[in-house]
Protein backbone atom coordinates (compact mmCIF):
# COMPACT_ATOMS: atom_id res chain seq x y z
CA UNK A 1 0.00 0.00 0.00
CA UNK A 2 1.40 3.42 -0.63
CA UNK A 3 1.46 6.26 1.71
CA UNK A 4 -1.03 8.85 0.61
CA UNK A 5 0.04 12.75 0.44
CA UNK A 6 -1.66 15.74 0.01
CA UNK A 7 -1.22 15.81 -3.72
CA UNK A 8 -2.61 12.41 -4.07
CA UNK A 9 -5.83 13.32 -1.93
CA UNK A 10 -6.45 16.60 -4.34
CA UNK A 11 -6.35 14.24 -7.54
CA UNK A 12 -9.63 12.61 -6.24
CA UNK A 13 -11.86 14.26 -7.90
CA UNK A 14 -15.85 14.01 -7.95
CA UNK A 15 -17.42 10.71 -9.98
CA UNK A 16 -19.13 11.65 -12.85
CA UNK A 17 -22.37 9.21 -13.96
CA UNK A 18 -23.59 9.57 -17.77
CA UNK A 19 -27.53 9.29 -17.81
CA UNK A 20 -29.39 9.49 -21.11
CA UNK A 21 -32.56 11.77 -21.95
CA UNK A 22 -34.19 12.12 -25.21
CA UNK A 23 -30.91 11.28 -27.22
CA UNK A 24 -28.62 13.26 -25.55
CA UNK A 25 -26.06 12.22 -22.56
CA UNK A 26 -25.75 14.14 -19.64
CA UNK A 27 -23.60 13.89 -16.13
CA UNK A 28 -24.55 13.76 -12.25
CA UNK A 29 -21.30 14.74 -10.59
CA UNK A 30 -20.86 13.43 -6.97
CA UNK A 31 -21.13 16.02 -4.16
CA UNK A 32 -17.81 17.97 -3.51
CA UNK A 33 -16.34 18.92 -0.25
CA UNK A 34 -17.43 22.38 -0.83
CA UNK A 35 -20.77 20.95 -2.24
CA UNK A 36 -21.16 19.76 1.50
CA UNK A 37 -20.65 23.05 2.89
CA UNK A 38 -22.48 24.81 1.49
CA UNK A 39 -25.48 22.43 1.72
CA UNK A 40 -24.81 22.62 5.90
CA UNK A 41 -23.50 25.89 6.11
CA UNK A 42 -24.81 28.37 3.70
CA UNK A 43 -28.13 26.93 3.26
CA UNK A 44 -28.79 27.56 7.12
CA UNK A 45 -27.57 30.46 6.80
CA UNK A 46 -29.92 31.31 3.84
CA UNK A 47 -33.06 29.74 5.49
CA UNK A 48 -32.21 32.10 8.82
CA UNK A 49 -32.93 35.04 6.58
CA UNK A 50 -35.79 33.96 4.88
CA UNK A 51 -37.43 33.15 8.46
CA UNK A 52 -36.06 37.27 9.82
CA UNK A 53 -37.70 38.73 6.59
CA UNK A 54 -41.09 36.69 7.40
CA UNK A 55 -40.78 38.21 10.96
CA UNK A 56 -39.60 35.10 12.71
CA UNK A 57 -37.90 35.23 16.22
CA UNK A 58 -35.11 32.59 15.88
CA UNK A 59 -33.89 31.35 19.12
CA UNK A 60 -29.82 31.07 17.89
CA UNK A 61 -28.71 29.59 20.95
CA UNK A 62 -30.38 26.42 20.67
CA UNK A 63 -29.80 24.11 17.42
CA UNK A 64 -32.46 22.01 18.37
CA UNK A 65 -35.07 24.72 19.01
CA UNK A 66 -33.34 26.10 15.61
CA UNK A 67 -34.18 23.51 13.35
CA UNK A 68 -37.16 23.24 14.50
CA UNK A 69 -38.23 27.08 13.65
CA UNK A 70 -36.27 26.82 10.34
CA UNK A 71 -38.66 23.31 9.28
CA UNK A 72 -41.61 25.55 7.67
CA UNK A 73 -39.73 27.54 5.68
CA UNK A 74 -40.05 27.03 2.41
CA UNK A 75 -37.33 26.74 -0.31
CA UNK A 76 -38.85 26.89 -3.67
CA UNK A 77 -35.75 26.67 -5.30
CA UNK A 78 -34.72 23.07 -3.28
CA UNK A 79 -34.74 20.81 -6.35
CA UNK A 80 -33.68 22.78 -8.89
CA UNK A 81 -30.91 24.10 -7.23
CA UNK A 82 -29.58 20.39 -6.02
CA UNK A 83 -30.22 19.56 -10.04
CA UNK A 84 -27.57 22.46 -10.44
CA UNK A 85 -25.51 21.94 -8.17
CA UNK A 86 -24.70 18.17 -10.26
CA UNK A 87 -25.96 18.50 -13.72
CA UNK A 88 -22.69 18.88 -15.56
CA UNK A 89 -20.98 17.99 -18.66
CA UNK A 90 -18.34 15.75 -19.28
CA UNK A 91 -15.81 17.16 -17.80
CA UNK A 92 -17.62 17.86 -14.43
CA UNK A 93 -18.83 21.76 -15.28
CA UNK A 94 -21.89 22.63 -14.34
CA UNK A 95 -24.75 23.21 -16.85
CA UNK A 96 -26.33 25.80 -14.43
CA UNK A 97 -25.53 28.08 -11.35
CA UNK A 98 -27.19 27.46 -7.94
CA UNK A 99 -26.85 30.91 -7.29
CA UNK A 100 -28.41 32.14 -10.43
CA UNK A 101 -32.05 32.73 -9.97
CA UNK A 102 -32.27 32.90 -13.47
CA UNK A 103 -31.23 29.22 -14.24
CA UNK A 104 -33.19 28.00 -10.75
CA UNK A 105 -36.32 29.51 -12.78
CA UNK A 106 -35.32 27.75 -15.95
CA UNK A 107 -34.83 24.18 -14.60
CA UNK A 108 -38.51 24.83 -12.65
CA UNK A 109 -39.99 25.16 -16.44
CA UNK A 110 -38.31 21.54 -17.16
CA UNK A 111 -40.47 18.81 -17.96
CA UNK A 112 -40.81 16.26 -14.74
CA UNK A 113 -39.54 13.49 -16.92
CA UNK A 114 -35.68 15.22 -16.50
CA UNK A 115 -36.35 14.86 -12.92
CA UNK A 116 -37.06 11.23 -13.30
CA UNK A 117 -34.09 10.50 -15.29
CA UNK A 118 -32.01 12.31 -13.20
CA UNK A 119 -33.29 10.43 -9.96
CA UNK A 120 -32.92 6.99 -11.82
CA UNK A 121 -29.54 7.70 -12.96
CA UNK A 122 -28.42 8.87 -9.44
CA UNK A 123 -30.04 6.26 -7.41
CA UNK A 124 -29.18 3.29 -10.52
CA UNK A 125 -25.96 2.11 -8.06
CA UNK A 126 -28.15 1.89 -5.16
CA UNK A 127 -28.93 -1.38 -3.19
CA UNK A 128 -32.59 -2.48 -3.92
CA UNK A 129 -34.72 -3.01 -0.82
CA UNK A 130 -33.86 -6.63 -0.26
CA UNK A 131 -35.94 -8.72 2.33
CA UNK A 132 -34.17 -9.12 5.48
CA UNK A 133 -31.84 -11.83 6.26
CA UNK A 134 -33.91 -14.33 8.33
CA UNK A 135 -30.56 -15.22 10.15
CA UNK A 136 -29.63 -11.53 10.74
CA UNK A 137 -32.38 -11.87 13.78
Amino acid sequence: MNKGTKATLLAIKPTLKPFELNGNTYYIRSFTVGDVNREVFEYQNWLKAQAMAQGIELNLNDEDVLAKQLEPIADKYRLARNLAIKLCDEKGNNLFDPDNIEDLEAILTLDDSVLTAFNQAENADAPKNLPPDASSN
